[in-house]
Parts: structure tokens; C-alpha cells; sequence
């Protein structure tokens, strides 16, 4: 299949899930803070543009047919287990999210972690909104949840080649620094699973999770995933 880009418009920032980057948890903000997360979503809406590219690839064995990359690391092999396609999606929120931030850092410290944790939300629901149009291709097949690069033992040093493959900076201005870092930041790449009789969940959840242990959201009795 032939790469497909697409802009994503998000209306309505999930706040909810800011808060949560913050370290909210259960606590309510105080009336400051609603104030800066209202006043910094608005501006944030101004500079974000929500963008995705992705590519569905056949899968055999294992192996990625039509591409040459390699599935390195346990826990994709195993999330892909039962799988005979593959997405490779990229998504961003685009450079004018990381120009805000920088600005924000200048006005207070504040203003700019709100500003990122709300971009950080925002980027998620750009990714919902990506595989949601993406699935409606493929209603035949169930689906895995998105599997990160860098994500338990699925090296951040296939990053390049992966964007290559889609062609992320070309269509969408993605790219990667030396340090295997997404640049615009607000930026995610990722593999779903198509197949049937799949033994994973659609949805991310602790106990497939190697980090489970370590997480510092299970610590405050909070989850990662939606």
C-alpha cells in the first residue's frame, strides 16, 4: 500500500489527561491553575497542526514483507504474534508546538509545562484519531494496541530507518536528532497489528507491560494507558 498522509484536527483538548501528565491524579487543579490550562490550550490550538502518516505492510513469519526492517526486540515479536499486516504510523503535532514551548519557558516555568503536558495530551488524541481513520480500512481484522519504538526492548535506534520507510520527513516534517530523539518532540511512531485470533489486547494494559514494576503511575494507582 502507498504511504497516506493526513491532517487531524483536534477541538477539544482533553484536559483531563493534562492534568494527569502534571501529576494530578484525583486532585482537583485550583482556579490558577484552570485559568493557565484554559489560556495555554487556546494558545496551543493556535500553533499546533496534527498531521500522521502511515503504511501498511504484509507479515509473514515475522518478517515485514516489502520493507527491510527488521523486528528487533522480544516484546514486538510477541505483540505481533498471530499478526499478517503491519501499520507503520507516525504522527505530530509540527515544529510551531516546540516554538510555543520555547516561548513559554521565556515567560515562566509554569506556563511552559502546562503548555507541553497539554501538547503531550493533545498528541495522544491525534493518534486515537489517526488509527481510528486508519482501522476503518481494515474492519475485518482485529487489532493490537500501538506498540512505541522505544518501547520495552523495541530499540529507539530503529527510529530513522522507521521514518524513512514512511517517509515522515518528507510528508510530515518528522526527523531524528542523534540522540535517537523525535524532532518537532511532540511526535510519536508506532506499529499496530492487524490479524485474527490475535492473543493481545486492543487496548494497552499493565500486565503485558515489562515496566509494570518500575511505573510510577501504578505507584499512584494510576495508569499510563487510556
Amino acid at each position: 500500500m502507498n504511504h497516506r498522509e493526513r491532517n487531524i484536527v483536534i477541538e477539544d483538548i482533553n484536559f483531563n489527561e493534562a492534568l494527569r501528565y502534571l501529576g494530578y491524579g484525583e486532585n482537583v487543579p485550583d482556579d490558577k491553575t484552570e485559568e493557565l490550562l484554559l489560556s495555554c490550550g487556546k494558545l496551543l490550538q493556535r500553533f499546533m497542526e496534527g498531521k500522521f502518516v502511515y503504511k501498511v505492510f504484509d507479515l509473514k513469519d515475522g518478517q515485514i514483507q516489502g520493507a527491510d526492517f527488521i523486528l528487533q526486540g522480544q516484546a514486538i515479536r510477541n505483540h505481533l504474534r498471530n499478526c499478517n499486516k503491519v501499520i507503520f504510523m507516525c504522527a505530530t503535532l509540527s515544529a510551531g508546538v516546540d516554538l510555543l514551548i520555547r516561548k513559554q519557558q521565556i515567560i515562566g516555568m509554569a506556563e511552559a509545562m502546562i503548555t507541553d503536558s497539554l501538547a503531550s495530551a493533545v498528541i495522544e488524541q491525534v493518534c486515537d484519531k489517526a488509527e481510528e481513520i486508519i482501522l476503518k480500512d481494515f474492519m475485518e481484522y482485529e487489532h493490537t494496541w500501538r506498540f512505541g519504538l522505544g518501547y520495552d526492548d523495541f530499540p529507539l535506534e530503529c527510529q530513522k530507518q522507521f521514518l524513512d520507510i514512511v517517509e515522515a520527513p518528507k510528508r510530515i516534517g518528522v526527523c531524528v536528532n542523534d540522540s535517537m530523539m523525535l524532532t518537532p518532540t511532540k511526535s510519536v511512531t508506532c506499529v499496530i497489528g492487524l490479524g485474527h485470533g490475535l492473543n493481545t489486547s486492543s487496548k494497552k494494559s499493565c500486565e503485558m507491560c515489562s515496566l509494570r514494576e518500575k511505573c510510577q503511575f501504578r505507584k499512584e494507582g494510576l495508569t499510563c494507558g487510556k
